[in-house]
């Protein structure tokens, strides 16, 4: 009697949740109507999902109550009629076949469309609303709706889940866990719509593109439920093939830890996890250790683009706004793997080194390796080519190595180009540098490399890797080239430096001779150019003093004839005004009677100076 209370209690539970059900899809799509959010017309397809599976479990116990019911009135029948009707018992136990058929057939049957329909709408309805931008307006009573029918939802799942902890009521699981994942989906749906209305839509999709992946993983176990129950031994527990392991264990994670536990007693031998330290665990740490790695997960939703970055936001791995570029700042995307972010460094300076591998060295000789690993560059030669009676003609080349470094930076404006027009942007660009600097070199000589066109060539190099990162749309913008630790290759440096010595020694011997035919010319033409001087100066001096002299007689011809005797009187005066100027003349005085002998000095008397000539006064005042 008391079998038959539970069973009926059992399909009267799967009746009302087939019931509830039917109103909570209604609900959720009348609300689909009013805002026309994705996420309330999937909520209604998987509230719809659990009509069928309700009213299946609806039928599952009503066969099973007139099947007990069958077996009462036929054990009944059996005392009264005795062993000629305990015989064809079983022919009168009808409920008992269409039991038999139902879960034979009926419920694989069903689960298999279910399972069908749960792989064939959320891909639909993904390809329908994914990547397009739904403008709606969220309304905060619909989120405060979700919320009351998640209360309403959750209370009855945990009635239901507590109802399956019966033997008799063990199919009711699928219901109880069924409606739990509806309360959590309803209260994040409520969620959503709420930070939607604060500006957020990322997380809406992101509960979309969740509640797609859980319908399809559902679908898929469903089908695998039922591939397994061909091979399930009879001994083995029952279960129905809707009753879902994932839905369980999203519902009630509760249970998964006293399964884990039983595990332990049984490996260890003894009831470990009776001890305190066990309990201790349990209680603290398993939910502390949870409640972190949700945390850490969820914090894939936060992307910081710091000043000098700009970034992409992915979702499933397309752009979203159309290939929007994210300035510095935080932003929200949906968690990893169905949200990324594309970071790029598009302030910051990058480098391409090309021509060597490793280390640079210690020592920079030509005798010695530079790098670890150098590459040899083929260089022009301006010798003349071979002569060759072929109709190939060999070409003279020179080997060299040496170092290009290229300094080159992301373009903000084409951000887009850098980071979806090639699979591989660097390594593009590394592969133009060497194409572009091959073909450069073999239009230049040797030496020219070496020193004096370097220069040039190294900008005449950053055009041309410009034009090709533009033709190949990279997006970048070549800053600087430079082309560093030129020299020949290591095997033949010791080879090339005495050639090198022996071209300087002949550029020596040339410059010297140059400069002395540059010193000769010179004072060679001073010599010229003094003499010509000389001369020029001496004709000039010497009409000018012929000129002088004449007119100076014609002066004193006319003085001469206007007074002779004065004329001759002066001339006569000058003439020993000049004899006597050059010779030194003493005066002595003395009469005739004195007898004197007068010593004359004839020699160069020194200017007197101040201070003699100080002392000397100082003297005659003394003697005063």
């Amino acid at each position: 009697m008391e079998d038959k209370d539970k069973l009926r209690r059992g399909f009267q539970v799967a009746l009302g949740a087939s019931l509830f059900q039917v109103f909570l899809s209604l609900v959720f799509y009348i609300m689909y109507l009013q805002v026309k959010s994705p996420l309330l017309l999937l909520e209604s397809f998987h509230a719809g999902i659990g009509i069928p599976i309700f009213t299946l479990l609806f039928l599952l116990f009503q066969q099973r109550y007139r099947e007990r019911l069958e077996r009462d009135e036929v054990e009944e029948l059996a005392k009264r009629e005795g062993r000629m009707f305990r015989d064809e018992e079983s022919a009168l136990l009808i409920s008992r076949i269409r039991l038999r058929q139902t879960e034979k057939w009926v419920i694989p049957g069903v689960t298999l469309i279910l399972s069908f329909l749960m792989f064939y709408v959320p891909f639909k309805i993904m390809l329908y609303f994914g990547g397009k931008g739904i403008h709606y307006q969220a309304s905060p009573a619909v989120s405060l709706l979700l919320i009351g029918l998640t209360f309403l939802i959750f209370l009855f799942s945990r009635y239901v889940v507590g109802m399956s902890k019966e033997k008799l009521w063990r199919e009711l699981r699928s219901i109880g866990t069924f409606l739990g994942v509806n309360a959590l989906f309803a209260f994040l749906v409520a969620i959503s719509l709420t930070l939607r209305k604060f500006g957020l839509p990322k997380v809406e999709w992101f509960i979309f593109y969740l509640l797609n992946i859980l319908l399809i993983a559902v679908g898929f176990e469903y089908l695998l439920n039922i591939i397994l129950s061909f091979y399930r031994s009879s001994k083995a527990e029952k279960r129905i093939s809707f009753d879902s392991r994932i839905l369980y264990l999203l519902s009630t994670p509760e249970e998964v830890i006293p399964s884990f536990s039983e595990i332990l007693d049984y490996q260890f031998g003894f009831r470990i996890t009776q001890t305190w330290f066990y309990q201790f665990v349990k209680k603290r740490v398993i939910p502390l250790v949870l409640l972190q790695i949700a945390l850490l997960y969820l914090l894939t939703c936060f992307v910081i683009v710091r000043p000098y970055e700009r970034a992409f936001i992915e979702f499933l791995g397309r752009p979203i706004e159309g290939g929007k570029v994210f300035g510095p700042g935080i932003h929200l995307k949906f968690p990893w793997p169905i949200g990324k972010a594309r970071i790029y460094d598009v302030e910051r300076i990058k480098v391409i080194r090309a021509g060597v591998r490793g280390k640079e060295g210690e020592r920079v000789l030509w005798t010695e390796r530079h790098y670890e690993e150098e590459f040899n560059w083929i260089i022009a030669s301006k010798e003349g080519a071979a002569a060759s009676s072929s109709r190939y003609t060999s070409v003279p080349v020179n080997f060299l190595t040496g170092v290009v470094w290229v300094y080159y930076r992301i373009d903000p404006e084409r951000l887009f180009d850098y980071a979806y027009t090639q699979a591989q942007p660097g390594k593009l660009l590394e592969s133009l540098v060497y194409n572009q600097f091959t073909r450069m070199m073999m239009n230049v000589d040797f030496f020219e490399v070496l020193n004096v066109k370097r220069l040039s060539l190294t900008n005449m190099l950053k055009k041309s890797i410009q034009k090709e990162a533009d033709k190949h749309n990279l997006g970048v913008k070549i800053v600087m080239v430079s082309v560093g630790n030129v020299h020949p290759p290591v095997e033949t440096a010791s080879s090339f430096e005495k050639v090198v010595g022996a071209m300087e020694r002949k550029e020596a011997y040339i410059l010297g001779a140059e400069s002395y035919k540059n010193r000769e010319l010179t004072l060679a033409d001073y010599d010229a150019s003094r003499v010509k001087v000389q001369a020029e100066s001496y004709r000039l001096t010497r009409s000018v003093e012929s000129k002088a002299r004449g007119e100076e007689f014609l002066k004193e011809l006319q003085a001469y004839q206007k007074n002779p005797r004065i004329f001759k009187y002066r001339h006569y005066l000058k003439t020993l005004e000049r004899s006597l100027l050059s010779p030194r003349k003493y005066i002595v005085v003395s009469s005739e009677r004195e007898r004197n002998v007068t010593v004359l000095d004839l020699e160069k008397t020194p200017l007197p100076d101040i201070l003699s000539l100080g002392l000397a006064a100082e003297t005659k005042e003394i003697k005063k």
